[in-house]
C-alpha cells in the first residue's frame, strides 16, 4: 500500500495524532524560554585587573604584558586586545568560533593562576564569559528625599537586593549607587608626631587589637568549649580605646591621636535617575531563564516591597528589556497571522471553494504548532529570530498543501470518486514535492558553517524554517490527503474562471512564441545579469539590521582630569536636556562608573534612556536631536549614541563600532598624532558621527621623585614612604567592625584639609624609624605632570582605535570615504592601518555567506540530480536561478534597503524557492514527453498543469512575506531585508521560471526531439 493509499484510507488515527501532537505543541510554547537574542555563547571571554592607582605605564609593564604573553598560549585564541588604563587593565580574547568556552574560560582561568606570582602583591583580577544575558533585562531606581545616601543603600543592598534574588530566573542583583557605611578614623598629625608614631603604626595597632580568633578546644564534663579570644570592639566608643602604644610606660589610646567616628565611603560615583540622586539595581536574568516571566515575577515582588518600605522611598523602573521582547513578540505575531490571512485569501481566489480552502490552510496552524513542539525538544527559545522564521514561512508551509489539493482538483474529473482521484493525485505528486521541499531545506545546511554575529543569531532563524518545511511536507504528504479524502466535495465547481482561463491561454501563446524565437533567451539573459549587476552597485551595504528598541545608550567623556563634582556640574544640562525631550520616559547615569566591566575614571560615564512606546518620532531622530542639543549646550563634552541592543551586541562580539580604523606601530606618541589627525580629517565625511580619536587622556598627576640618598640618611626608602603617604591620603582598612550581621570597614587616615589641599600634600608628615617626622615634599621633588594617555594593545602590538558612528548614511558608502580620507595622506615608514569594527564583521559574514551560497547551490543541483536523474532539467534550472536576483535587487533598491546579512539570508532562500517552482514545471515536462508528446508540447502543457499551484504558491509565499517587508512592529527590522529579497526575487524568478525554464528546457532537447 502506497502512503497516498494510507493516507486516504487512515482519516481517523492521522488526525487524532496530529491534534495531539498539537496539543503538546501549545504546552511546549506555554514553557518555551523567552528573550530578545538567541542564546549564544560568544567565543570571548575578558579578564580585568585592577592595582590601585598605579600609573598606564606601570600597569602596562607590571600587568598587562605578563597576562597578554601567558593568554596568547591558550590553545584556539584567535585574537587577543587589551586597554590599559590607570590602576587597572581589561583584557578581553577573542576565541575561534566553534571553541567550547567553558572550557576555554577554565584554560584563560588556569593562565591567569599561572602567572599572578609575578603580578603585584595587590593585583586583583575577575575572569567574565560574554554572553546575551550580562546586560539587565530590567533596571529599578530607588530613591527617597527624606534618606542619606548611606540609607538608601543598605536599604537596597540588605532588603531589597536578597529579595530580587530568590525570584525565579534570576541570577544576579546588582547594586550601583549609595554610599556603603564606613568608620573613619582620623588621625592628627601634630599627635601622632609627639607619639613618635606614623599612620602605618595606627593601621597595624588596630589589625592586631580588634579582632576575634579562635585559639583551641577545652573538653570539660562531657562538654566541648571552644576557647575565643576576643578583642573586638563593638562600637566606636570601644574602638577609640583600643591601645595603639607604650610610651613611657603609659598607655596611647587611639582616641588620644585620633578622631573616630561613624561616616560613609568616599563619593567616587554619581548615580541618578531623571536627574535625581538614587540607588540602581540591575537585574540578570539566567541563561535559560524567561525574559517576560522573571521581568514579570520581579514586578510582582516589588508591588509587596513598596508596601514594606519606609515611608517616601520610591522603587521604580528606568529599563525594562521584556517590555520589547512583548512588543516583538506581538508584532512577529501580527505579521504571522496576516501573512496567514493573506494567503487563505489567495487560496479562495484560486480555489473558489471554502473547503478546499480550509483543508489547505489548516496546515498553518498544525505546522506551526508541531514546530513549536520540535524547537522545545530541539533546546530553541522562543526569541525574534525563531519566531521571525515562522513569520518567514507562513506562506512556504502551505506551499506543499496547495500542490496536493490543486492536483486532487484537477484528477476528480478523470476519477470515478473522490478517494481514487485523492490516491492518483497524491501519488503523482508527492516525489517531486518532496524533492522541491528539500531543495528549499539544503539550503541552510551550510549555515552551520556560518560563524561570526551572523551565523550565532541566523543559525536559529534556519534551524526553525528548516522544521517547519520538514512538517509542513510530512503533514502534506499525510494529512492533506486525509482531509481531502474526508472534506472535500466532488460537485463543486472546480474549473476555471474566465480571467484565468484568459491568462493561461496568453501564457501558451507566449510559450509557443517562445520557442520559434528562443534566441532571445540567451539575449534576455545576459541583459538580466547585466541589470542585475549595475543595480547591486547603487545598493547600500550594512552589517545586522538596525531595529528601533525605544531605548538608547549615551557614552560620555568631560575633559581629561576633571573632578567628579565638576563632571557631575556639566552632565546635570544633560539632564535637563533629557526630562525636556517628549519622547523620553526615564532616564539613569553613572558617572565615574557604567555598565560594562572597565573601572573608570570620574570624567565618564553613560546614561541608559528609555523612550515613550508611543511617539511620533523614531529613535534615530530622537538620538539626532539630543545629539545636537548636547553638542551646542554642553561644549567638551564627548558623547556617543547606540541603541541598547546594538551596544549588547557589538560588546559581545568585540566590534562595538561600524567605524574602526586601526592605526599598529611601536611609537606611541606618533601613533596618538595620527589619530588625533585621522579622526579630525574623518570628520569631513559626511554621515559619521560621534568620531573618536582613540586617544584618552588620563587626569594629570601629581609625581613625588623621591632622592635616594635623603630617604636613606634617614632610614627610608621609597616604599615605606609610599606605604605612609598612601595610608595618609587614601587611607587604609584596617580592620572590620560587626554590626549585627554586616561588617563595617575601618579607614585610617588623615583629615581632609591634609589629603584634599594640593599645596599641603608637601608637608604630609613621614615618620622615621627614630620616631622623628619629616615632610613628605622633603624627600624629593614633587612636580605636577600632564596624565598619561590610555594603551590599547591587540595581539602584543600597539594599536589606536580610531572610531565612529553612522548618521543616516549605509556601512558600505561611509567606508568608501573612509577609504578616500586614507588614500589622501600615505602613512609615515612602521605604522600600518586595519579597518575594522562592524565593517570586518561584515567583510566576514558576506565572505562565508557567499561560500554558504555556493554550497547551496551545489547541494540544491544534487537532489535535482535524483529526482530527474539526468543533467538536461538541472541545469536549465540552474541557468534560470540567477536571473531571478534582477527582482531582489530590484526591490532592495526601490525599497532603500540596503544589502547585509539579512538581505543575503533572503537570496539564500530564494536559491530554494525558486527551484521548488521549477522541479514541478519540468516535472510535470518530463512526464509528458515520457508520455510521448514533443518536448515543445511537453513544456507547453506542463505550463498549462503547472501554472495555477506555482501562482498559488508564490502568491501565499510573497503575501506571506508582505507584513515583515513593511517592516512594522518592534523588532521586524530584522527580518525585513530578507522579506524584501524574497519578494522582490521570487516575483520576478516566478515568470523568468515560468517562460524562460520551459524554453531553455526545449532549446537543450534539440531540433530532433523539439519537432518529433
Amino acid at each position: 500500500m502506497s502512503l497516498s493509499d494510507w493516507a486516504a484510507r487512515s482519516i481517523k488515527p492521522i488526525l487524532f495524532t496530529v491534534i495531539v501532537l498539537c496539543l503538546m505543541g501549545i504546552f511546549a510554547y506555554r514553557t518555551f524560554p523567552v528573550s530578545i537574542l538567541p542564546d549564544v555563547s560568544f567565543p570571548r571571554v575578558v579578564v580585568i585587573a585592577s592595582a590601585g592607582e598605579r600609573p598606564v605605564q606601570m600597569v602596562e609593564a607590571a600587568i598587562t604584558r605578563p597576562l597578554e604573553e601567558a593568554l596568547a598560549t591558550v590553545p584556539n585564541v584567535h585574537r587577543i586586545r587589551s586597554r590599559t588604563k590607570r590602576g587597572s587593565t581589561e583584557i578581553s580574547i577573542d576565541f575561534n568560533w566553534g571553541a567550547d568556552i567553558l572550557v576555554a574560560e577554565q584554560l584563560v582561568n588556569a593562565k591567569v593562576n599561572e602567572v599572578r606570582p609575578e603580578l603585584p602583591a595587590d593585583a586583583r583580577t575577575e575572569t567574565e564569559r560574554m554572553n546575551p544575558t550580562i546586560f539587565p533585562v530590567l533596571g529599578l531606581t530607588l530613591d527617597s528625599k527624606g534618606l542619606s545616601p548611606t540609607e538608601l543603600y543598605n536599604l537596597a543592598t540588605y532588603s531589597v537586593r536578597p529579595r530580587l534574588a530568590r525570584v525565579e530566573g534570576v541570577a544576579r542583583v546588582v547594586v550601583q549607587g549609595g554610599l556603603a557605611p564606613e568608620v573613619l578614623v582620623e588621625v592628627d598629625p601634630a599627635r601622632l608626631r609627639s607619639a613618635r608614631l606614623s599612620i602605618v603604626d595606627v593601621t597595624q595597632a588596630l589589625t592586631q587589637s580588634n579582632l576575634v580568633a579562635a585559639v583551641g578546644r577545652v573538653d570539660h564534663q562531657f562538654q566541648q568549649f571552644q576557647v575565643l579570644v576576643d578583642g573586638q570592639a563593638v562600637d566606636t566608643e570601644a574602638l577609640s580605646r583600643i591601645v595603639v602604644a607604650q610610651r613611657n610606660g603609659a598607655p596611647i589610646e587611639l582616641r588620644q591621636i585620633a578622631t573616630v567616628r561613624n561616616t560613609a565611603e568616599d563619593r567616587l560615583t554619581v548615580v541618578s535617575a531623571n536627574g535625581h540622586e538614587s540607588v540602581l539595581i540591575n537585574i540578570i536574568r539566567q541563561p535559560t531563564a524567561n525574559s517576560v516571566a522573571m521581568a514579570d515575577a520581579v514586578k510582582a515582588e516589588m508591588l509587596q516591597l513598596r508596601s514594606s518600605l519606609p515611608p517616601g522611598v520610591k522603587l521604580g523602573i528606568f529599563y525594562d528589556q521584556s517590555i520589547l521582547v512583548n512588543d516583538a513578540i506581538q508584532s512577529v505575531g501580527e505579521a504571522v497571522l496576516i501573512g496567514a490571512v493573506l494567503a487563505v485569501v489567495v487560496l479562495l481566489l484560486f480555489l473558489r471553494d471554502l473547503r478546499a480552502t480550509l483543508v489547505t490552510a489548516a496546515i498553518i496552524p498544525m505546522t506551526v504548532l508541531v514546530t513549536f513542539l520540535l524547537m522545545r525538544a530541539s533546546g530553541l527559545t522562543l526569541n525574534l529570530m525563531t519566531l521571525g522564521a515562522l513569520a518567514v514561512g507562513i506562506g512556504l508551509v502551505i506551499d506543499d498543501a496547495i500542490v496536493v489539493v490543486e492536483n486532487v482538483f484537477r484528477h476528480l474529473p478523470s476519477e470515478p470518486d473522490l478517494r481514487s482521484a485523492v490516491r492518483a493525485a497524491s501519488g503523482e505528486i508527492a516525489k517531486p514535492m518532496i524533492s522541491s521541499t528539500l531543495t528549499t531545506v539544503v539550503v541552510f545546511l551550510p549555515l552551520a558553517l556560518l560563524e561570526g554575529v551572523a551565523g550565532a543569531f541566523f543559525a536559529a532563524l534556519a534551524i526553525t524554517l528548516t522544521l517547519a518545511l520538514l512538517v509542513s511536507l510530512v503533514l502534506a504528504l499525510t494529512v492533506s490527503p486525509s482531509l481531502c479524502a474526508g472534506f472535500l466535495r466532488t460537485t463543486s465547481n472546480h474549473g476555471q474562471t474566465r480571467l484565468y482561463g484568459r491568462v493561461l491561454n496568453g501564457y501558451e501563446k507566449l510559450l509557443r512564441w517562445g520557442v520559434r524565437h528562443r534566441w532571445l533567451v540567451p539575449v534576455a539573459g545576459v541583459g538580466l545579469l547585466a541589470a542585475t549587476f549595475f543595480i547591486a552597485k547603487l545598493l547600500g551595504s550594512g552589517f545586522m539590521p538596525e531595529m528601533d528598541e525605544g531605548a538608547f545608550v549615551l557614552d560620555y567623556l568631560t575633559p581629561p582630569g576633571t573632578s567628579l563634582a565638576e563632571s557631575d556640574r556639566l552632565l546635570r544640562k544633560v539632564d535637563q536636556i533629557l526630562l525636556n525631550t517628549p519622547e523620553v520616559a526615564t532616564f539613569s547615569r553613572r558617572t565615574g562608573t557604567e555598565l560594562g566591566f572597565a573601572i573608570t575614571e570620574p570624567n565618564r560615564g553613560d546614561y541608559a534612556v528609555m523612550l515613550k512606546p508611543h511617539r511620533s518620532r523614531s529613535i534615530d531622530q530622537v538620538i539626532e536631536e539630543v545629539r545636537g542639543q548636547v553638542e551646542s549646550g554642553v561644549p567638551g563634552l564627548e558623547v556617543e549614541f547606540i541603541q541598547v541592543l546594538q551596544d549588547l551586541i557589538g560588546d559581545l562580539a568585540g566590534e562595538p563600532a561600524p567605524i574602526d580604523v586601526k592605526l599598529f606601530g611601536e611609537n606611541q606618541q606618533e601613533l596618538e598624532r595620527l589619530g588625533q589627525d585621522l579622526a579630525e580629517r574623518l570628520g569631513n565625511v559626511k554621515g559619521l558621527a560621534d568620531l573618536k580619536s582613540g586617544v584618552v587622556e588620563a587626569g594629570p598627576d601629581l609625581s613625588l621623585r623621591v632622592d635616594p640618598a635623603k630617604a636613606g640618611r634617614l632610614g627610608l626608602t621609597a616604599q615605606t614612604v609610599s606605604e605612609q603617604a598612601e595610608a595618609a591620603l587614601l587611607g587604609t582598612v584596617a580592620t572590620q567592625m560587626l554590626r549585627g550581621d554586616r561588617q563595617v570597614p575601618v579607614r585610617v587616615r588623615y583629615p581632609s584639609a591634609i589629603r584634599l589641599d594640593l599645596d599641603a600634600v608637601s608637608n604630609v608628615p613621614i615618620t622615621t624609624p627614630g620616631g622623628a617626622t619629616v615632610p613628605l615634599g622633603s624627600l624629593g621633588v614633587l612636580e605636577k605632570r600632564l596624565g598619561s594617555t590610555e594603551s590599547a594593545r591587540e595581539d602584543q602590538r600597539r594599536v589606536v582605535d580610531v572610531t565612529g558612528r553612522l548618521d543616516n548614511v549605509d556601512l558600505g558608502t561611509a567606508i568608501a570615504g573612509v577609504r578616500k580620507v586614507l588614500a589622501d595622506k600615505p602613512l609615515p615608514p612602521g605604522v600600518s592601518v586595519v579597518l575594522g569594527g562592524q565593517y570586518q564583521s561584515q567583510t566576514q559574514s558576506f565572505q562565508n555567506l557567499a561560500e554558504v551560497l555556493a554550497l547551496a547551490i551545489l547541494l540544491v543541483y544534487a537532489v535535482m540530480l535524483f529526482q530527474f536523474g539526468s543533467f538536461r532539467a538541472p541545469t536549465v534550472i540552474l541557468l534560470v536561478m540567477p536571473l531571478g536576483l534582477f527582482g531582489a535587487v530590484l526591490a532592495l533598491w526601490a525599497t532603500k534597503t540596503p544589502l547585509n546579512v539579512s538581505s543575503f539570508m533572503g537570496a539564500i532562500m530564494l536559491v530554494g524557492i525558486v527551484v521548488k517552482n521549477g522541479i514541478l514545471l519540468l516535472d510535470r515536462a518530463q512526464e509528458a514527453e515520457r508520455a510521448g508528446m514533443s518536448t515543445v508540447e511537453a513544456v507547453v502543457d506542463a505550463g498549462r498543469q503547472r501554472l495555477r499551484p506555482i501562482l498559488m504558491t508564490s502568491l501565499t509565499a510573497i503575501l506571506g512575506l508582505f507584513p515583515l517587508a513593511l517592516g512594522l512592529g518592534a523588532g521586524a527590522e530584522m527580518q525585513k531585508p530578507l522579506a524584501v529579497t524574497v519578494i522582490g526575487g521570487l516575483t520576478f524568478s516566478t515568470l523568468v521560471t515560468l517562460v524562460l525554464g520551459p524554453l531553455l528546457y526545449a532549446t537543450f532537447a534539440g531540433k530532433a526531439k523539439t519537432s518529433r
